[in-house]
């Protein structure tokens, strides 16, 4: 017969503070984000293609 052991699963992690992101009320704190102008685009390079076409774009347009 095999023996069967239970693994327990210990937390060790990085415990989390959740009093930090709640109000007193106890619900969630109102985070502002800052979006970009939707007009404006951002060219970047793009990388990590070794055999690519060379009429293929290499460049991608974030928005």
């Amino acid at each position: 017969m095999k023996k069967t052991q239970k693994k327990v699963k210990r937390s060790t992690g990085t415990q989390v503070d959740h009093s930090q992101f709640i109000n007193s009320d106890g619900y969630a704190q109102a985070v502002d984000v800052e979006v970009s102008n939707p007009q404006e685009t951002q060219i970047v390079q793009v990388g990590g293609q070794r055999a690519m076409l060379p009429e293929k774009k290499r460049k991608a347009k974030w928005y």
